[in-house]
């Protein structure tokens, strides 16, 4: 049976060779994006690409909670099942921008409305084979910093301070996963893909750019790793890790810090209105 895979975004850059490697070696993928136009334009080249792919576009607006709710509820309907979900779709907008329920754009994007997005995908998770959640975190997530009198916005707005707290909330929340899906066995590891270089690390102070500027790669190099940890049967079971250049990489000790991983969970639920799993 081929996999069984939900994307967010993949309409463009590293999502969409995502994507586009999953249906190449038979993967049944779903992309789940909020511009309709650039996903059914991504759909199109992948068929074109592969004939024989099973690609399927829904709408997704991560910026919007009730539209998450909403379109996840179509998903569920539609989908019935899948064997693994990648949180891939993030934005890093350069000015402070907010979601439509108010909260700094980065951080309501890249980490709240994925945590919810997660939650919601669980029954459908648990029907899988060899369930995996993968999660699009980053190297930058060593500048990342908690802190909740910043989620509903923050001044001065710091680009690069903004993007870390979200990977490092990527990280800590696939940490959580790791530990209360293991039962379940729903596996949950984090990734940092390697940069592409783009205008947007002209924002990054020397010392993270040292850290950085290695990783940088072309988008369909990038891809290969989750895709790598989404099919490759040496993967299942493996949970908790957090993955760069195929191997394990080192967490920043705030990644590795347990007492916070919980104290964001628990808030994080308290936002979202969620029980705790």
């Amino acid at each position: 049976m081929s996999k069984r895979i939900l994307i967010t975004g993949g309409n463009s850059g590293i999502g969409f060779c995502t994507a586009d490697q999953l249906a190449a070696q038979g993967a049944e993928v779903s992309l789940a994006c909020r511009d309709q136009t650039k996903g059914q334009a991504a759909v199109a080249r992948i068929k074109n690409a592969h004939p024989n792919a099973k690609v399927r576009l829904f709408p997704l607006d991560l910026a919007d909670l009730e539209n998450v709710h909403d379109n996840a509820a179509v998903i569920y309907r539609e989908l019935g099942e899948i064997d693994v979900l990648i949180n891939n779709a993030g934005v890093v907008p350069t000015r402070q921008e907010f979601t439509r329920d108010g909260y700094e754009m980065q951080f309501g994007v890249n980490y709240l409305a994925p945590v919810l997005f997660t939650h919601l995908m669980l029954p459908l998770l648990k029907k899988g084979n060899q369930p995996r959640v993968l999660h699009v975190a980053s190297v930058a997530h060593w500048l990342g910093r908690i802190n909740k009198s910043t989620w509903r916005g923050r001044k001065p707005y710091l680009v690069m301070d903004a993007y870390g707290q979200s990977k490092l909330g990527n990280i800590l929340f696939s940490n959580v996963l790791a530990d209360r899906l293991e039962d379940l066995g729903i596996t949950s590891n984090a990734l940092h893909p390697g940069g592409v270089d783009t205008p947007i690390f002209r924002h990054v102070p020397k010392p993270a750019m040292a850290l950085i500027r290695p990783t940088l790669t072309t988008p369909e190099q990038a891809a290969r790793l989750p895709v790598s940890l989404a099919m490759d049967p040496q993967y299942a079971g493996i949970t908790g890790e957090y993955f760069a250049n195929f191997k394990p990489a080192l967490r920043s000790p705030r990644a590795r810090n347990r007492k916070l991983a919980e104290e964001l969970y628990y808030d994080t639920m308290a936002e979202l209105n969620l029980p705790t799993l």
